[in-house]
């Protein structure tokens, strides 16, 4: 009856500490997206990539655009972290260019987007190792 007890208990905490990673993460993840530069820098971009108008938003999933800001860094809270999820950046209103991602793909749930000064692409690294993002 003891060894039958003291099993079953080990079958409850083994569950209980194994079940999130069975399911899939819990919580949220959030991204921080950094500001633009406040002149832009001189590109080794592909000319569609560039922004002529310098006018330029994104958008996560389906979710409103949202103004690049070149003042202040901006965080998007609550994103479900076993979902993929979809990064669009607009030139004037218009897609230019997007990618997905799972934040099972990074080792940390605060993410930071910013366009790479060099190739005008945007990027999402773990904020950690990210000082330009300055989400709090």
């Amino acid at each position: 009856m003891v060894r039958t007890m003291v099993r079953l208990a080990a079958i409850l905490i083994l569950g209980a500490i194994l079940a999130p990673l069975l399911i899939g993460q819990i919580g949220a993840g959030t991204i921080c997206v950094a500001p633009l530069p406040k002149q832009l820098p001189k590109t080794a971009a592909t000319p569609e990539l560039f922004c002529p108008s310098g006018k330029l938003s994104f958008k996560i999933d389906g979710e409103k655009a949202v103004p690049w800001s070149r003042e202040e860094s901006a965080e998007i809270a609550g994103l479900d972290l076993n979902q993929r999820h979809r990064v669009v950046v607009l030139c004037d209103g218009k897609a230019q260019q997007s990618f997905s991602f799972r934040f099972s793909e990074f080792k940390e749930q605060q993410l930071c987007l910013f366009l790479n000064d060099l190739y005008q692409t945007a990027q999402l690294w773990e904020r950690k190792r990210s000082p330009w993002c300055k989400c709090r």
